[in-house]
């Protein structure tokens, strides 16, 4: 659950940050560190939501195979 969160508050933050870089001088120009961030917080997020999502199909399947041999 931590992770998902810290995921969430990351990406706000990374947006956050993308927008307000639009507005510090030279205005309208995102610097390429902020789009860096901006990438790996991406990445970090990306890669515990498909994580989680992995993992949890995984179970899925196991449980379904336990069931279906149990009532063979």
């Amino acid at each position: 659950m931590t992770e998902k969160i810290s995921a969430c508050l990351l990406l706000i933050f990374g947006a956050a940050m993308a927008a307000t870089s639009l507005f510090l001088p030279p205005e309208g120009e995102i610097d390429g560190t902020v789009l860096m961030l901006f990438a790996q917080i991406l990445v970090y997020a990306g890669s515990i939501f498909g994580v989680k999502i992995y993992i949890k199909d995984l179970v899925r399947k196991v449980e379904d195979r336990k069931g279906s041999s149990m009532t063979k």
